[in-house]
């Protein structure tokens, strides 16, 4: 049944999940489409209304950042179920444009990785946790622009009987959250450099064959290294970032969402791309040797980490380095300005590389696998490992099962365009 929202004229249903359904919409009083999510939740409690009006709040503040989502609108409808009008994107996803072209250029999913983290930074300054970063919720507007969709709604199923695992999307989900544990910063940095992947690789890093269950899912997101991207034009520097992000241990990766926009505006550096601003507070804009603009720390950075093991072919196959850091995952109202920063970058020579291969897709520019530098001198700890309790892995075996009996995961951004892609676009 069409739902009856006072203001607006309901012209189709374009999407629906477990715990919202999303249609696309004529505002009559401003003439504009919008995307109309409503809860599909039955009943509505006082308390779960209230949680609803506080992240709605909150998302109106994000809606000023130039890579979110703009709410337009909070209310609620005729059947007294509570909705979001948000600006509607024709142009669709970064699911949609997978399923057209296929794996997208090195140089493109760096731009988007610096604004994506850039949105995540600054959601994260409001002390509040995205916690279902994927590319179907990455829209994309009429001028090109990533914008990071779906705030609020996984909050507020947590007041009602949904478990907190049907709150997240298993492929891109960090492997604490998939244990059970409270999510942090460090959840939604996983996400991102997951994301980022599959971007690269036109499929997630840990997708199985098709029919597989989720159980086998999250014992390999728990349990293994993600693969090599099966691209040889991407360099080495760009996997090494992305391995760092999607570390087991959240410690293990970077500190803050500021912190991975630098570690990507670095390698833009490096490699002789254009460097991307990031929009994120507690940075400034400083002048770049190669004549462009980079978000840079107001502090000195200290001695960075070595990188994270690699996710594409290295120039010699060998065993990866093991990470001798640990840097300690601040809470969400931590301030993004205690970020490390990257070295100054230097531009990136094709003459000082050991190999050079050509992304056709990128207009005839090449990049270059770098060679890792070598970790400082002195001992290395090896990071731990998932934890291996039998608990806490039951806990996950049985999440899984109940995910596989037809739980439904909640509705993805894709459904504020219109359009049909998925999450798991096939390789090309």
């Amino acid at each position: 049944m069409t739902e009856d929202v006072p203001g607006y004229r309901v012209l189709e249903q374009v999407g629906e999940g477990g715990f919202s359904v999303v249609y696309r919409a004529h505002q009559e009083r401003l003439d504009r489409m919008v995307a109309l999510k409503v809860l599909s939740i039955s009943s509505v409690d006082d308390a779960a209304m209230r949680r609803f009006q506080r992240e709605c709040k909150i998302t109106g503040r994000l809606s000023g950042h130039p890579n979110i989502v703009t709410v337009l609108d909070t209310g609620t409808a005729r059947s007294g179920r509570p909705y979001i009008a948000m600006e509607y994107f024709e142009h669709g996803a970064l699911t949609d444009r997978l399923a057209r072209e296929g794996p997208l250029p090195v140089a493109e999913t760096l731009r988007i990785g610096v604004k994506m983290a850039g949105a995540l930074a600054a959601t994260h300054e409001t002390d509040v946790l995205h916690r279902d970063v994927k590319p179907q919720n990455v829209l994309v507007s009429r001028y090109g622009e990533p914008a990071l969709a779906d705030f609020g709604i996984a909050r507020l199923v947590d007041s009602f009987d949904a478990t907190h695992t049907q709150a997240f999307t298993p492929h891109h989900a960090a492997p604490e959250v998939l244990e059970g544990r409270p999510p942090g910063v460090g959840a939604d940095i996983y996400s991102l450099g997951s994301t980022l992947y599959q971007l690269l690789a036109g499929r997630p890093a840990f997708k199985g064959p098709p029919g597989e269950g989720i159980a086998l899912l999250m014992l390999r997101i728990l349990n293994d290294p993600p693969p090599p991207i099966p691209r040889p034009d991407v360099p080495a520097p760009v996997a090494d970032v992305i391995g760092r992000a999607m570390a087991k241990a959240p410690e293990h990766r970077y500190g803050s969402a500021v912190e991975f926009a630098q570690a990507l505006q670095q390698v833009q550096a490096d490699l002789g791309l254009p460097v991307t601003d990031v929009a994120a507070s507690g940075v400034s804009v400083l002048p770049h040797p190669t004549g462009s603009q980079s978000a840079l720390p107001l502090q000195e950075p200290p001695s960075g980490p070595p990188p994270a093991p690699r996710l594409s072919f290295p120039e010699h196959p060998g065993p990866p380095p093991v990470p001798d850091w640990a840097p300690t995952t601040p809470s969400p109202s931590a301030k993004n300005a205690q970020a490390a920063a990257p070295a100054p970058p230097s531009p990136w020579h094709p003459d000082a590389a050991p190999q050079e291969t050509t992304d056709p897709r990128r207009n005839g520019s090449s990049t270059t696998p770098h060679t890792a530098p070598a970790p400082p001198p002195g001992p290395q700890d090896v990071p731990s490992g998932p934890p291996q309790d039998g608990p806490r892995r039951g806990l996950v075996i049985a999440a899984a099962v109940a995910l596989a009996g037809g739980a439904v995961l909640g509705v993805g951004a894709l459904a504020l365009t219109g359009g049909g892609g998925h999450d798991d676009p096939p390789s090309p």
